[in-house]
């Protein structure tokens, strides 16, 4: 194997790959890299895989003799970016991978390439082509909110619905859950008004799907998007799930379980409602939260027509006050304890200036919304409140 590419060029389609490789593998052949290349169409394939989640990138480069090697992922990664921006040499010797920019040399040691495990080529004849800015939108809006107990596996994903005329993506740790819903289907997409965003470019009408995704996956999706690549084909199979976005395929396993019901949570007729300016709101959580327990991160809103305070107390530490001015309330006084780590996390997932949070007592959830609401997606977030 020989080949030369561009540093910068080389750089661009690995500095992602190398998050997909676990550092709790027991297989030692999955700390590399399978790094193949064709000189018949002057194209190197570079695969990483923790087995549940397998990532390929293609990509041109001037390939003098095909081959493939097994190398460190690690290493390689850091090789190259530490190189200098000009053409990098990379060919193999016996077991060496011989690296060579400028007046630079490394001679990395290979693996035994024919362990590393092989997918089939994934057929996308028959793929779904996905608006990518609207995917990648949605995956903003729901993916902070999943648990990170492996004991609860199914809420490690987000939970992906394809209906008739309508796209759902929803995560939830139990705690708090973030739901965006958006128009689908060729037909919705021939129907809808000018500007309408739709995630499907093309979908089948009749497809009525539920997958659990995990998170891994959907995050690696977010890396690597490109806004100037407009589309993306996903394939669904029984177990897997396959993405096809610019110059990577993305193969994930699926978490097979029943995803929670967990919009018997949501409740719309929750009596109050304030609506304040979200970087405010931020910043006054911010700085009361300095003193609040580190156990549960506690802080409450007290609040009438007259006052919105946001306190916090701790024995160990102290407590600490601020009342928020220009805030807009309806409904009768309430109070209500929370974790701020959490709000926190729904308040960078608005889009809008204002936020809108609808409560009832101390023992009800938030319903948090952008204020105001998106014209053709349906935002949801909820936080379950801390018992006094």
């Amino acid at each position: 194997m020989r080949l030369a590419i561009e540093q910068k060029e080389l750089v661009h389609h690995i500095q992602h790959l190398v998050g997909i490789i676990s550092a709790k593998t027991t297989s030692p052949i999955l700390t590399n890299y399978l790094i193949e290349a064709n000189a018949d169409k002057g194209e190197v394939k570079i695969t990483a895989s923790d087995l549940e989640l397998t990532v390929d990138v293609r990509f041109n480069a001037a390939v003098s003799e095909g081959g493939t090697i097994a190398v460190s992922a690690k290493h390689f990664n850091e090789i190259i970016q530490q190189m200098p921006p000009t053409v990098i040499d990379l060919w193999k010797t016996e077991d060496l991978l011989m690296i060579q920019c400028a007046k630079i040399d490394f001679n990395i040691l290979c693996a035994d390439h024919t362990l590393f495990p092989i997918l089939p080529e994934p057929k996308l004849e028959n793929a779904t082509i996905v608006n990518a800015e609207t995917f990648n939108r949605m995956i903003s809006k729901t993916s902070f909110a999943v648990s990170t107990d492996v004991n609860r596996a199914v809420l490690t994903g987000v939970c992906w619905k394809i209906m008739e005329k309508t796209n759902l993506m929803a995560a939830t740790d139990g705690r708090k859950v973030a739901e965006i819903i958006v128009p689908n289907t060729a037909r919705e997409k021939q129907e809808k008004a000018e500007g309408e965003e739709s995630v499907f470019q093309y979908a089948p009408s009749e497809q009525l799907l539920e997958k659990v995704i995990p998170v891994k996956t959907l995050n690696f999706l977010q890396k690597v998007f490109d806004s100037s690549i407009k589309e993306m084909k996903v394939l669904m199979e029984r177990n897997k799930i396959i993405f096809s976005y610019g110059a990577f395929t993305i193969v994930s396993n699926i978490l097979e379980h029943k995803y929670p019901e967990y919009q018997k949570a949501f409740m719309a007729d929750l009596p109050n409602q304030i609506v304040v300016e979200k970087k405010k709101l931020q910043e006054s959580i911010r700085r009361v939260a300095l003193v609040a327990p580190e156990d549960n991160n506690r802080i409450r809103f007290e609040i009438d027509s007259e006052r919105f305070e946001i306190n916090t107390s701790d024995r160990d530490t102290g407590d600490a006050k601020e009342f928020v001015e220009d805030f807009k309330f309806t409904g009768s006084e309430t109070s209500i304890s929370f974790n701020f780590r959490y709000m926190l996390s729904i308040l960078d997932a608005i889009d809008t200036d204002m936020v809108c949070i609808k409560l009832g007592g101390s023992r009800e959830p938030m319903m948090v919304y952008n204020e105001p609401l998106h014209e053709n997606q349906k935002i949801t977030f909820l936080l379950m409140p801390l018992r006094s």
